[in-house]
């Protein structure tokens, strides 16, 4: 590459010279690559304007096809010798030099001339590269700028950094005023007056003297530290950005200020580790927490080193520590006297092990305790116990939880208020769904200050019953609509509340009075188990819920979670324990009279026995849960009783009263619109069809199911639907195709920890042994590691697109 520049450049302690293709730091020649030289003089020629990527690559790589990543590369390279500010990204469309030149020749600017008095951080600066670049683009267009965010998440950092890179653009200069260490909002204006070096008139209003001083002037005024005094700070801003037009303001706060004109951005916590990145070195070093992580640990142990051994927990501790740049840089502190281990095992503890920052930081920047308390103590009393209330949801909430949680008295748009005023402080975040319901949500890290608060406050016991309360109302108000045409919203909005129903399940440990809201919820969340595949989470809560204290009354609410037990219990091969929860169960709904239960009790007995080659007492069991379910005029529970018979004929090989049984069973279930069962009953007579060698009857009930399981998202629905198109696949003499789907709904049955009954065992097993024999032992097994390695979702979408073109479409 030819490049225009001529003379040698200086920016900061570099120097670059074009005519010997070098680069000396500090007059030590640095390492340079060809290429990344190269990208270097390009953006320095043309550094007053973004440089697109494709320019990039046809300047450097002229008449050649490129891959964009060989320029990444080529920037990484720079960023890591000259600094991560040296070039900043403009997200999607290129990169701009960053850094302040001049020619080497020129002696540096005297520090007068620089006219700033910009803090020099003794650390360097690391992550928000993206943000930083947009951010100069935000001052160009508005003239308050306001970064809030938390306590800790690197504020004023990021304002230090974005006013040094504007420095060149303000002829008169950028001034930094710190706040913090004002209390009284009267001495607001003396302050930045002083900072200036500006002479005030005895009878002139120290505001006068700024708005007249300031007036011709083009200059950036960055107000650090403005939560504490908002209101006088907004009225400041105000003033200047009226009086003087060539005036920009860059303010850091824990909310907005609330003027004209304002841009607020929340300063986002540092990205955090990707699932699984710590068994990738390269891309875990890429993370900006791990580097922040790993630099400051240096600074505590010089040899300290990311590697095998130390990645799992350098990426959990940054995980954990919601990617809050103190808390990273304070645990990395830590490295001096603990290894990284002993640093996680103690998190939990965080507000006692994050202590010892820096001398010279202000006291609410030397622990982490002080950074989240400081925030909280300038919040409203009101504020302060909806913060606390709050924290007993485990990930996240929507409005109608938080206005339950809060009480029976509380008025939702209170809570709104309140809530908003929260988000606006920056110790809530709000969490958008594609279903429209809003979420909100805590960084863990002030979830256990709050809690902490709440423990003390007393108020705990009663907002965690009250929780409680809400997941129970909830997921009763979900169970039936799970096995209806709503069934994939339902399914998200529990998958959603998957660990504050687990929360609230575990309150129920408590107390004794309890128990009863343990076994209800225990009861309605039956079927979400199954369809989000959690079979083995939801039979370990299922029989704590039957062996807390209190719960062994042999009433309706122990009989129903007993039903729920054993249909758990079967599915993960415990088949005596089964048995012993459907006995108990029919028992029970007999002593109570509950016609219903004992209908629920025997369908799970006729299951059990088929389970168990009892082909007579099966059928006896599930023809006297038929005969009362038709009794009790219940639809869906004798759709259900005439598929269990459906399934014990099959499983001996009596297809034709199979057949009749399924048929009956699905047109019922079509009927009341009951989807679990229509899917269900559509795999089993799927089943009877590949067996009658009636592939295309098959093909169309199938892909009913399977279009059922793309909608909502159910597991269970999957799996079955899987191992019939195997078979189907099977029946069509398409080996491949039917070993891949095999290899999907084995990867279900994994995922799951799933034991298949006896029925479906039995379908399978031959068309698996002719797969095997017609493909070959190596073939099959790379058809069916292909279909394991499937997700839900591809593997969904290859089912129906082969369906779909199969015969009979």
């Amino acid at each position: 590459m030819d490049t225009a520049v001529s003379a040698p450049y200086r920016f900061g302690r570099f120097e670059l010279n074009p005519a010997t293709r070098q680069v000396v730091a500090d007059g030590k020649p640095v390492m340079l690559g060809a290429k990344a030289f190269d990208v270097l003089c390009a953006l320095i020629e043309r550094r007053e304007r973004l440089v697109t990527k494709d320019e990039l690559l046809g300047l450097v790589w002229p008449n050649l096809v490129v891959e964009e990543n060989n320029l990444q590369v080529q920037v990484s390279s720079l960023r890591k010798t000259l600094g991560t500010e040296a070039i900043a990204t403009i997200p999607g469309r290129g990169y701009r030099f960053a850094l302040e030149l001049s020619t080497a020749g020129e002696p540096p600017s005297a520090p007068e001339a620089r006219r700033h008095n910009l803090p020099h951080p003794p650390t360097s600066f690391i992550g928000h590269e993206d943000d930083l670049a947009e951010y100069v683009e935000l001052l160009e267009q508005v003239r308050l700028l306001t970064l809030t965010g938390i306590g800790g998440c690197g504020k004023t950092r990021l304002a230090i950094a974005l006013a040094e890179r504007v420095l060149p653009s303000f002829p008169d200069g950028v001034w930094f005023v710190d706040l913090a260490p004002l209390s009284d909002a009267e001495r607001l204006a003396l302050t930045v007056t002083t900072t200036l070096g500006i002479h005030k008139r005895a009878d002139q209003p120290h505001v006068e003297t700024l708005c007249k001083h300031l007036a011709s002037r083009q200059m950036l005024l960055v107000l650090d530290n403005c939560e504490h005094l908002v209101a006088a700070s907004a009225a400041l801003a105000q003033r200047l950005l009226g009086a003087a037009p060539g005036v920009r303001v860059l303010a850091t706060s824990r909310e907005g200020l609330n003027v004209p004109g304002e841009r607020t951005v929340t300063v986002r916590s540092l990205a955090l580790p990707a699932i699984g990145s710590e068994h990738d070195l390269p891309r875990l070093e890429s993370c900006e927490t791990v580097r922040l992580f790993v630099e400051r640990a240096r600074l505590a142990v010089s040899k300290f080193s990311l590697d095998a051994k130390t990645a799992p927990a350098v990426a959990e501790i940054c995980r954990r520590l919601d990617g809050i740049p103190l808390a990273i840089e304070l645990a990395a502190a830590r490295v001096k006297v603990l290894s990284v281990e002993e640093i996680r095992a103690r998190l939990d503890d965080r507000f006692r092990l994050l202590t010892g920052g820096r001398a010279t930081s202000l006291a609410r920047q030397q622990t982490l305790l002080a950074a989240i308390q400081w925030s909280y103590d300038h919040l409203a009393p009101d504020e302060q116990q909806l913060l606390r209330l709050l924290s007993v949801f485990a990930a996240g909430w929507t409005l109608a939880g938080a206005v339950r949680v809060i009480g029976d008295q509380a008025d939702e748009y209170e809570v709104l208020d309140l809530l908003t005023r929260l988000v606006d402080r920056s110790l809530v975040t709000i969490e958008r769904s594609e279903g429209g319901t809003t979420r909100y949500a805590m960084l863990e890290t002030v979830r256990q200050y709050a809690q902490e608060r709440l423990n003390q406050s007393g108020e705990g016991d009663a907002a965690r019953t009250r929780h409680l309360e809400y997941y129970v109302a909830l997921a009763e108000e979900a169970e039936p609509k799970l096995s209806g045409a709503k069934q994939g919203e339902w399914l998200a909005r529990l998958k959603a509340e998957l660990d504050n129903l687990l929360q609230a399940l575990a309150w129920c440990d408590h107390a004794d009075d309890r128990r009863e809201l343990g076994l209800r919820l225990a009861y309605a969340l039956l079927g979400f188990w199954f369809h989000l595949g959690l079979i083995q989470l939801g039979h370990q809560v299922t029989l704590a819920a039957l062996g807390r204290a209190g719960a062994g009354a042999r009433n309706r609410a122990r009989a129903r979670v007993l039903v729920g037990a054993g249909s758990l219990s079967r599915s993960v091969d415990r088949c005596d324990e089964a048995n012993e929860h459907a006995v108990e169960a029919l028992s029970i709904a007999r002593e109570i009279g509950d016609d219903k239960l004992a209908v629920e009790s025997l369908l799970i007995l006729g299951y059990q026995l088929n389970d168990r080659g009892s082909t007579a007492a099966s059928l006896g069991h599930l023809e006297e849960a038929l005969t009362q379910a038709r009794g009790l005029g219940d639809k869906v529970l004798v759709a259900k009783a005439l598929n269990g018979l459906g399934e014990t004929h099959r499983t001996a090989g009596n297809m034709e009263a199979a057949q009749a049984l399924y048929e009956e069973s699905l047109a019922l279930a079509r009927e009341q619109e009951n989807i679990g069962v229509v899917a269900a009953v559509c795999d089993n007579l799927a089943r009877v069809f590949i067996y009658r060698s009636e592939p295309e009857r098959a093909r169309d009930l199938v892909l009913e199911a399977i279009t059922i399981s793309e909608e909502a998202g159910s597991k269970w629905t999957a799996l079955c639907a899987f191992d019939v198109t195997a078979g189907l696949g099977a029946v069509r003499t398409d080996w491949t195709f039917a070993a891949r789907m095999r290899g999907a709904a084995e990867a279900r049955i994994k995922d799951m920890k799933y034991k298949r009954d006896r029925p479906d065992e039995a379908f399978l097993a031959p068309w698996t042994a002719r797969m095997r024999e017609a493909l070959g032992d190596a073939a099959y097994s790379a058809a069916f590691e292909s279909g394991y390695a499937l997700s839900q979702e591809q593997a969904a979408a290859e089912a129906l697109a082969w369906l779909r073109k199969s015969p009979g479409a």
